[in-house]
């Protein structure tokens, strides 16, 4: 929205009738004070601002706009009848105006310039929108991230602590942690324990439960290194599920061997 500011109503009503027969919308304001007053309470992409005007002027009201962080953005063009000279115009850019048009306007110059500051306006915007949820979207991944990091220690710590041999695997299957005691069955993180050659291996009972997508038991039979004989094991494979998707599994063997 372009927001005109003049003090006399028939120059609003002519940039007004201007502006909205080329589809842009238009708010109005007749002294600088209720100029501010609407430019706080409202969204604008451009002010088209009288410089003479009783009151503030509107070199006053530009450097009033660029004080305030919400509004300091937004590109102001001036409309003055006079002093085009350089002095003059070097104010109006200090106290934050972009451009300059003078009275009586040519439409088509004004419309050129309210075009391609407003398109400028409208594209700063945009980014800055896009800026904004990029970094909620890294706080938010952050936040979680440190979420998770904290769940995955509670849990190692917990498969430190039981008597079972535990392990974890990510969705595909592939191991990411294993406890102490898997070290009696294995030399090696990476390598299963040996289990019977008549029985399941644990590399099928877990793609089983990948497959199901849902909590699995198998009885399966493995050799801890200490001696050569077999023992059986209830092998619990569980997901661990985040916005209804599988993003790891927790395995877990108890000893049945009677």
């Amino acid at each position: 929205m372009i927001l005109i500011v003049d003090d006399k109503k028939e120059n609003i009503f002519s940039l007004k009738s201007l502006l909205e027969l080329h589809n842009f919308r238009v708010d109005s304001a007749m002294s600088g004070e209720e100029a501010l007053k609407k430019i706080l309470k409202s969204s604008y992409s451009l002010v088209i601002l009288d410089v003479q005007m009783p009151g503030m002027d509107g070199f006053e009201v530009a450097e009033a706009i660029s004080g305030h962080s919400k509004a300091r953005d937004i590109p102001i063009i001036f409309l003055s009848a006079v002093n085009t000279e350089k002095k003059f115009i070097t104010k109006g850019y200090t106290s934050g105006g972009i451009d300059y048009v003078t009275k009586p306007f040519d439409p088509d110059l004004l419309l050129l310039k309210v075009k391609s500051f407003y398109r400028l306006s409208e594209q700063s915007r945009e980014l800055n929108e896009t800026h904004r949820a990029l970094k909620l979207e890294n706080e938010f991944r952050k936040e979680a991230e440190n979420k998770l990091s904290q769940n995955v220690e509670e849990l190692r710590s917990i498969l430190e602590s039981i008597p079972q041999i535990a392990f974890t695997t990510n969705s595909a299957g592939d191991i990411e942690y294993v406890n102490e005691r898997w070290f009696q069955y294995t030399t090696s993180k990476d390598s299963f324990p040996e289990t019977d050659p008549n029985g399941l291996t644990v590399s099928f009972c877990i793609q089983k439960a990948i497959r199901s997508g849902e909590h699995q038991h198998f009885e399966v039979s493995i050799r801890p290194l200490s001696n050569g004989h077999y023992r059986y094991h209830l092998l619990n494979m569980t997901p661990v599920k985040s916005d209804h998707t599988v993003s790891k599994w927790v395995g877990i063997f108890t000893d049945i061997h009677e």
